[in-house]
């Protein structure tokens, strides 16, 4: 009764963790659809994907509006520059006549040529910056108009002083003196000065707006430009930690997940250990049942059904415990334990048993469990058949990959299979591996040896599918 209460070890566990996948199970199918973590987060994902793609283009659209305010600023600068530059040009042309009036009194005090030299500079230098005033002033109306009058003024006071520098130098002092005395100079210089009052106070004008117009758009592209690094500092943060929400829901997603596996693979560990004990339970019973029957056809049956009932048994041993994989069985290691466990050395003139192992090979359990019956079968069969009366013998077994089929070879030394037998007939037992031949889609050869009988089983190699979780 040893198998029988090893068999309900672990039944509390496998109670216990039963329930608690029918409770999982009920409480999925009683959640609404939405309720989908991962479909959750997914819509999260979509609309946290819109919301930044708004984002980044009001951010876009943003710096385009930031760089046209700052071109803006630019221009306006420039605007206050050139401002400045036609206030300054207009004093200079001032300056270069009051340059001119003094060159013709120098040279009335003292008559040296070096004063008609500076008057002459003065007077080249007064048109030059007419014309520059003129070049600065082009856009404005006003100022061309006065500029208008500004030159004829200029003209005739350059006239006037290169008339009274002539009269002293032909008629002497007085009579350039008397044309001073008369003072159409002065009344000239006078309207010169009124109209570069006009220009400098229009030019002031000018500049007083477009400097404040530049003093605006400085603060709006300080203030545009702060609020363009704060909203991409936000966005940024706020984009981080969307970022680590997800990770971290992710992270406990994949925690449940692996979770629920290492549970399901309990289960399964529990159910295949369930399993090969119920199998051993029902080997030992037919077994014992062979013991205590009378007649000996019935108790080889019995005792076959056992064995055969073992070999599925070790199957499913193999399907659990440390390092199992769950759903691929090691081919090369089953046949090995299902021959060790069809030999039975129970007395000195027993066949013995000869093993050649050319490459391991896994292999799923819908092959595994057909593969494992039919070795057995086979070995069986050479133990009860070939070696009548306790006569001595080998029994080998070669196990092999050719190309892309598997190939079992079982041979052994004996008295050899009966010509009819091996054509077409046999008992159950090789009925039964005939027809396990066919589910794996393989080829049953039986060759007659001299001496014994040698069992090639070849069938195609079936590629390993994925687990599912």
């Amino acid at each position: 009764m040893t198998h029988v209460n090893a068999s309900y070890s672990g039944q509390s566990r496998l109670s216990g963790l039963r329930q608690e996948v029918n409770d999982g199970v009920k409480r999925e199918r009683s959640m609404p659809f939405n309720t989908d973590p991962s479909l959750a987060r997914r819509m999260v994902r979509a609309r946290a994907a819109r919301l930044s793609a708004l984002l980044l283009g009001g951010l876009f659209v943003g710096f385009l509006l930031l760089v046209a305010v700052f071109i803006e600023y630019r221009r306006a600068i420039d605007w206050v520059d050139h401002t400045r530059e036609v206030i300054s040009t207009v004093e200079a042309l001032q300056s270069a006549l009051s340059d001119t009036e003094s060159g013709e009194r120098g040279y009335l005090l003292l008559p040296d040529p070096g004063h008609l030299a500076a008057y002459e500079e003065a007077r080249e230098h007064s048109r030059r910056l007419l014309d520059s005033v003129g070049s600065l002033t082009a856009d404005n109306p006003v100022q061309q108009d006065t500029l208008k009058a500004l030159r004829a003024l200029t003209a005739q006071r350059l006239d006037q002083i290169g008339e009274v520098l002539r009269q002293a130098a032909e008629g002497g002092l007085e009579r350039a003196l008397a044309t001073i005395r008369e003072g159409t100079g002065a009344s000239t210089m006078a309207g010169i000065r009124r109209l570069t009052a006009s220009m400098r106070a229009e030019e002031d004008m000018l500049l007083d707006r477009r400097s404040r117009h530049a003093t605006i758009l400085e603060l709006l592209t300080i203030a545009y430009g702060v609020v363009f690094a704060s909203v991409a500092g936000w966005l940024a943060l706020s984009t981080v930690r969307r970022l680590e929400r997800d990770y971290q829901a992710e992270r406990a997603e994949g925690q449940a997940l692996a979770k629920a596996l290492q549970e399901n693979r309990i289960l399964l560990d529990e159910v295949n250990h369930r399993v090969k004990n119920s199998l051993q339970i029902v080997a030992n019973l037919l077994r014992t049942q062979a013991l205590r029957h009378r007649s000996q056809e019935v108790r080889q049956e019995l005792l076959d059904s056992s064995s055969r009932v073992l070999a599925i048994a070790e199957v499913h041993r193999r399907l659990y415990g440390e390092g199992a994989v769950y759903d691929t069985v090691e081919l090369s290691d089953l046949i090995r334990s299902i021959a060790e466990n069809a030999a039975q050395p129970t007395a000195s003139g027993e066949p013995t048993m000869s093993m050649t192992i050319r490459a391991p090979l896994s292999a799923p359990v819908d092959t595994a469990v057909p593969v494992a019956l039919i070795v057995n079968e086979l070995l069986t069969n050479s133990y009860k058949h070939a070696f009548p009366a306790g006569r001595p013998g080998t029994v080998t077994v070669d196990f092999g990959v050719s190309g892309s089929e598997i190939r079992i070879d079982v041979a052994d030394d004996g008295v050899g299979l009966p010509e009819e037998v091996a054509s077409n007939g046999g008992g159950f037992g090789l009925n039964t591996v005939r027809n396990l031949t066919r589910q794996i889609r393989g080829r049953l050869e039986i060759e007659r040896l001299t001496p014994g009988t040698r069992f090639l089983l070849t069938f195609p190699l079936k590629p390993k599918a994925p687990t599912q979780a």
